[in-house]
């Protein structure tokens, strides 16, 4: 084979509706894109690629990979050419690989103009409001707009959609299902043809808003972002090898769950003294077999006293979820707040880590909202807490001192899996062990980890899946 059969058949992946299957492909372009030898070919099949896509969400999956490679300015240049049908998230990608502001002067012949007032969209309108092929996020967006402007936005989504239904060669997602396992209730999440209709009609009835309905280019961006395959610099976050620790970590026998303390004793433990760290935040699976699931989930706590109630500690961390988040530099880094203490003196405790998610959640991270991570705070004694992604998770860094990592892997993984499960990768946060109990004396108390252990069982494997949560708290 030529090196460009071989690029032609990398970029073709990003054509998978697995969004895993595309942040892997997205990443391998970008390293292919950064190496010398391989940089030309790819940039070529790249652009030809992008430049044949039909709709508008389409062209972000390549162009995600320009935003991780950083290439040349001719480059992004001769991708801006490229992309037939632009939108307000192309430019702002391509901006954002460059450093510099948008620069698309109309968004005139990005959107259908207004929906005629007699045109029959409510087919259109049932099928994007279902949720099976685009999240509710997105009507709820737009009705909202339209309830603050009283345009109609809604139903200038719906027509967008039929439009782009008529000028597609084909809006037929094909057999999905040959990617489930054929298990009874598996679930997974799937882009393809329809989900791109949908999130291009999307982009296009924002284009028209600022066209024709005065809203200002930078509200239009910030709604238009929902639509990013991925926030960017979580492009950057790339499950890598399993740590060597995890055979251990993994390989409990099914029996080991009815001893749930021990065990979950023992895994931390194992992670511990594997690097001389403490464990901030873990969830993996820890068993695994035909009749038995086991799934472990640690949170650190800073206490003074015995934490009474680890269901309260363990419900708080579900609480701050698109509440809290850390910081972002760019495409840096995320940067951790310092914590303020202020109204949790009736909590019994202090939280030591917060959601590494955001708001706005890109199906390209689809696997992170299954199985979310969670990074230490900052306080006076691990100031400029940050976390730098790559492959394998990302590391620590306080004032450029590496004082932990987070690590990320993944762990049997498939398209599919049984629903209520996490999803098949696994992630653990530790620090140092000095540094972790500065971190504890800054907030008030010691380390101690909240650990909650569920358990799925069945009689046969063609039987439902039945679960038993299990919850406790290891003191040091």
């Amino acid at each position: 084979m030529t090196p460009r059969q071989v690029a032609e058949i990398g970029v073709a992946r990003l054509g998978l509706p697995v969004p895993t299957g595309k942040l892997v492909t997205i990443q391998a372009i970008a390293q292919a894109l950064a190496d010398v030898r391989t940089a030309d070919v790819f940039e070529a099949v790249l652009l030809d690629w992008i430049a044949t896509r039909e709709l508008e969400s389409e062209c972000l999956e390549g162009l995600s990979a320009l935003v991780l490679a950083q290439p040349e300015t001719e480059v992004i240049a001769r991708a801006r050419r490229a992309i037939g049908h632009p939108s307000i998230v192309s430019d702002y990608l391509l901006s954002l690989a460059t450093g510099n502001p948008t620069v698309l002067p109309s968004w005139t012949g990005c959107h259908a103009c207004p929906a005629p007032q007699l045109l029959d969209v409510d087919a259109e309108l049932k099928a994007l409001r279902a949720g099976r092929f685009i999240p509710l996020v997105f009507t709820h967006t737009l009705e909202r707009l339209e309830n603050e402007s009283g345009r109609a936005f809604v139903r200038q989504w719906a027509f967008e959609f039929k439009l782009l239904r008529r000028r597609v060669r084909s809006d037929v997602d094909g057999q999905l299902d040959y990617f489930l396992r054929h298990e009874r209730g598996n679930v997974g999440q799937f882009v393809a043809c329809q989900g791109h209709l949908a999130r291009s009609a999307y982009l296009r009835t924002l284009a028209c808003a600022v066209d024709h309905w005065g809203m200002p280019q930078r509200f239009a961006e910030h709604y238009a972002l929902q639509a990013l395959p991925a926030e960017p610099l979580f492009l950057k976050l790339a499950p890598g090898p399993a740590p060597a620790w995890t055979a251990g970590l993994h390989q409990h026998p099914p029996e080991a769950a009815k001893s749930a303390e021990p065990l979950v004793r023992g895994a931390v433990q194992l992670i511990e003294a594997a690097g001389e760290r403490r464990v901030m935040h873990l969830s993996a699976e820890v068993s695994d077999s035909a009749l038995c699931h086991v799934e472990l989930v640690v949170f650190a706590v800073a206490s003074v006293q015995d934490v009474a109630d680890p269901q309260h500690a363990l419900s708080f961390y579900d609480h701050i979820l698109g509440r809290i988040t850390p910081a972002r530099d760019g495409l840096r880094a995320f940067v951790c707040p310092q914590l303020d203490l202020r109204g949790m003196e009736r909590m019994g405790f202090v939280p030591a880590v917060i959601p590494l998610i955001g708001v706005t959640v890109g199906y390209l991270q689809s696997d992170l909202v299954g199985r979310i991570p969670y990074v230490p705070v900052s306080t006076s004694s691990l100031p400029e807490l940050e976390a730098t992604p790559g492959v394998g998770g990302a590391q620590l860094t306080s004032r450029s001192v590496c004082v932990g990592e987070f690590a990320c892997w993944y762990r049997n993984w498939q398209p599919s899996h049984p629903k209520d499960w996490p999803s098949p990768i696994a992630c653990c946060t530790t620090l140092t062990r000095n540094v972790a109990d500065a971190l504890a004396a800054d907030l008030g108390g010691r380390i101690q980890q909240v650990w909650k252990l569920v358990t799925w069982t069945r009689e046969s494997e063609y039987a439902a899946w039945s679960s038993n949560e299990q919850i406790g708290v290891l003191t040091s």
